[in-house]
């Protein structure tokens, strides 16, 4: 197994141990018992838990966002609110390590930047196929963000309650959007 496999299994180890644990019960030991590598390994790949924090957020960030950058913007809008609404219930994983990085960023000034930035890439993401839809462009960043924040809660919900309706929360977002789009 060559250097690239082993520090991409240690990432995607860490990502399993920090969803379930949280990143402060987290070790070492765990995430290299996790991608089944000796713990003195995981300091050859990463100086600190930090440093592999934000290299399994870079990697959690590149996954989905690639379908929404410019070069692959082809999903419908229709189509984003789909793949975005199916998270919560088949990779609820993804939103519990948001969750868990925004409890971060709230208690530490360090990671705060971090959970800035990610919050910010969100919003561009969903920009991209908002542009296409908003008359008036100066309005699609604000709508980007009330997205985010009806998209991360609507999650959490579905997450914590499984008797929550999802779909008809969705149905209302689209027909508020609708009505805003037809202004």
């Amino acid at each position: 197994m060559g250097n690239e496999d082993k520090r991409k299994r240690l990432i995607d180890a860490a990502y399993k141990v920090f969803v379930k644990k949280g990143f402060t019960n987290a070790s070492i030991k765990d995430i290299a018992k996790e991608a089944d590598i000796t713990p003195g390994l995981v300091h050859y790949y990463f100086k600190n838990k930090e440093e592999l924090l934000f290299s399994v957020q870079n990697q959690v960030q590149q996954q989905y966002h690639k379908n929404y950058d410019d070069k692959n913007s082809s999903l419908s809008p229709m189509n984003t609110l789909q793949e975005i609404k199916s998270r919560a219930e088949k990779d609820p994983d993804w939103y519990r390590w948001r969750y868990e990085l925004y409890s971060l960023g709230l208690k530490n000034v360090e990671l705060q930047q971090e959970v800035s930035s990610i919050l910010k890439k969100g919003r561009e993401s969903l920009s991209i196929p908002l542009q296409t839809l908003v008359s008036h462009s100066e309005d699609t960043n604000e709508m980007a963000s009330i997205l985010v924040a009806c998209f991360d809660g609507l999650a959490l919900q579905k997450i914590v309650d499984d008797n929550f309706e999802i779909d008809r929360a969705y149905d209302l977002l689209l027909k508020l959007l609708e009505i805003y789009l037809k202004k």
